[in-house]
């Protein structure tokens, strides 16, 4: 039952979310996401949509006590006004007196291309251009809203607890680092912020596209918010689980490393007690044999997006050949990973079987 405090509460929280973002604001959320990280300079990708726009507008307000700032735009080319969209944006940051650079993205296979596709080409772009201008962090303006949704897409998708915390405020992205300052602020509020600030902006009609499975969950998000399930909640959900995953993440690392007996010169191997991988918890033995495998990967196996449902199935055959005292072999990935005479050994699998592996694992 709803107590007055309740009500009052929710109305306020409701007031809140229509309230523009001031560069106070912003200062901390932008401090926020950084942390404690060493900062060059921050490269704001800028599409032209109401949320890349206010995180442009409220970084220049707030740029005196800022790593210095750049912008860059990617012209996917998959729309006849993303050319126009990105010439809008650029002329917005020479308003602003800002360095502003057009990525066009050449690779991409056609209209009908997939957001995973573009999402991938679209930060090889930004990643490379941040390199180029020595800039150490890439900002995006993901919003709760689309933390809310990415959580749904996860949870139809039958992710694990790491598939849950969804999008990260800060995690490396190849040679740099990416910040999501706004994650944790509705969308509504940088709507009220171009706004209050008669910021332009333009509406991309593939959000609109019910092609796409982010667009059909964004769709129910208000439903499953009549019903409890605001995207307040979706992300507190989000934060819990990265909590989760990040604890376990630590003891599994612990672990993995008092249970190493060797390490092959070229560090395409290890060697370990095979017992922690069967008396431990099977999740934090997942972990464990996830973190084996990193130990001998090379830089680009770290990309590699392992299949859960495969990870969880290597572990029970290896759990029940480690009860049963008998030998073991399976290839995942890159990795072979056999069991024999009481101890694990991962290494890398031959280049054939490396390929296909990732290339089956890429595409589960």
């Amino acid at each position: 039952m709803l107590t007055g405090a309740d009500v009052n509460e929710d109305d306020d929280s409701a007031l809140i979310d229509t309230l523009p973002l001031t560069p106070e604001e912003a200062l901390a959320l932008f401090r926020g996401a950084l942390g404690n990280d060493d900062c060059s300079g921050m490269l704001l990708c800028v599409s032209g949509g109401p949320d890349s726009m206010a995180s442009l507008g409220l970084a220049v307000a707030a740029r005196a006590f800022l790593p210095p700032i750049a912008v860059a735009t990617v012209d996917h080319g998959l729309r006849p006004e993303s050319k126009d969209e990105a010439a809008f944006v650029s002329a917005f940051c020479k308003e602003l007196k800002v360095p502003h650079c057009t990525l066009v993205w050449t690779e991409g296979p056609g209209p009908d291309v997939s957001q995973d596709t573009a999402r991938k080409g679209r930060y090889a772009l930004l990643v490379g251009h941040a390199r180029t201008i020595d800039a150490s962090h890439i900002v995006t303006a993901h919003t709760l809203d689309d933390q809310a949704e990415t959580v749904l897409m996860r949870m139809a998708a039958g992710s694990g607890i790491g598939g849950l915390g969804a999008m990260r405020p800060n995690v490396v992205r190849g040679a740099v680092r990416h910040i999501r300052p706004f994650l944790e602020v509705p969308k509504s509020r940088l709507v009220a912020t171009c706004s209050e600030h008669n910021w332009h902006f333009a509406d991309d009609p593939s959000n609109f596209n019910n092609r796409f499975t982010r667009t059909r969950m964004r769709a129910l998000i208000p439903m499953l918010a009549s019903e409890g399930l605001t995207p307040e909640r979706l992300g507190t959900l989000a934060a819990r689980a990265r909590r989760t995953e990040d604890a376990l993440d630590q003891v599994a690392r612990r672990t993995v490393e008092g249970a190493i007996v060797r390490r092959a010169a070229d560090g395409g191997a290890i060697r370990l007690k095979a017992d922690p991988f069967y008396t431990e918890p099977f999740d934090l033995a997942l972990r464990m044999l996830r973190r084996s495998m990193l130990a001998i990967g090379a830089e680009k196996d770290r990309e590699v997006q392992i299949s859960l449902a495969k990870l969880e199935r290597l572990l029970k055959n290896l759990r029940m050949a480690i009860r049963d005292q008998r030998p073991f072999r399976q290839s995942l990935a890159w990795s072979v990973i056999a069991h024999g005479g009481g101890f694990i050994e991962v290494r890398v699998a031959p280049p054939r079987r490396a390929l296909r592996d990732r290339v089956a694992s890429g595409n589960r």
